[in-house]
């Protein structure tokens, strides 16, 4: 059995320990972990819920736009930052934009983001291309461009401290660097929100849960509930709506969506 520190993490996330069962590679190793007989596992999982909140605290109309149509960000970023219509948007360029879309969120550079797209996401670009990549993401969303451009301007007035919406503080230690306190300030506005309503989420889902079902763990934006397999449908959809429901109360300028399975 491992041990979860709720706020492990400086944003406030959990982490976990003795082992570390949030960081379980891919492989064979996985099929180790099975429900007791009788019993399903349900894997809940939201779905880009840093880029939602980005959009939320950033005011991007853009993104906002995207999300209430139910548009799939990525491509949208593909076809903006690539210069090609939506339509012709291939799922390499899609892997590409998921790259873009989570490496500039919190202020990369175009080195940054060359090193980033080939080790998380096994896509190649060169420094240039990576430069005029970033400049047409930030044209596109200016939202999240003022957004950075405050944070900077934070930073360099040496801030001591940044509240989630929740109110949450997290402090700043004096010696550190202006780019430290700009990945401060933006990291923990986002990544720290969303673990603030994950911990809603959990509280409220232990509270409603059946006898006989609990959680059994959470791997930073997922939960995982061990429940009787007749009851594993019922319980997908309670875990669903109560993910959604609890980070829908702290963020409803944009819609909220888990993808959940019986596993």
């Amino acid at each position: 059995r491992c041990s979860f520190n709720p706020t492990g993490t400086a944003t406030g996330r959990f982490s976990s320990s003795s082992p570390n069962l949030q960081n379980i590679g891919r492989g064979a190793i996985r099929s180790a972990f099975t429900p007791a007989p009788g019993k399903c596992l349900i894997v809940a999982d939201y779905s880009q819920i840093e880029l939602r909140i980005a959009a939320v605290v950033a005011g991007d109309q853009k993104m906002l736009a995207a999300y209430k149509a139910g548009a799939d960000l990525h491509r949208e970023t593909a076809a903006a930052v690539l210069e090609k219509p939506l339509e012709k948007v291939t799922k390499v360029d899609r892997q590409l934009a998921k790259a873009v879309n989570f490496g500039l969120l919190y202020g990369q550079g175009a080195a940054g983001l060359v090193r980033y797209a080939a080790g998380s996401y096994g896509v190649d670009i060169e420094e240039e291309d990576a430069a005029r990549i970033r400049a047409l993401f930030f044209a596109r969303y200016k939202g999240l461009s003022r957004w950075h451009s405050k944070a900077w301007e934070k930073a360099r007035a040496k801030a001591t401290e940044v509240r989630t919406r929740l109110g949450r503080r997290r402090l700043i230690p004096p010696e550190a660097s202006e780019w430290e306190r700009f990945t401060a300030l933006v990291n923990t506005e986002v990544q720290g929100g969303a673990a603030d309503g994950m911990k809603l989420a959990l509280v409220e889902l232990a509270h409603r849960l059946p006898t006989g079902a609990a959680i059994i763990s959470t791997v930073h934006d997922e939960v995982i509930v061990e429940a009787p397999a007749e009851l594993a449908d019922q319980i997908r959809e309670l875990t669903q709506t109560v993910m959604i429901d609890s980070m829908a109360g702290l963020y409803p300028e944009v819609p909220i969506e888990v993808e959940a399975h019986v596993c």
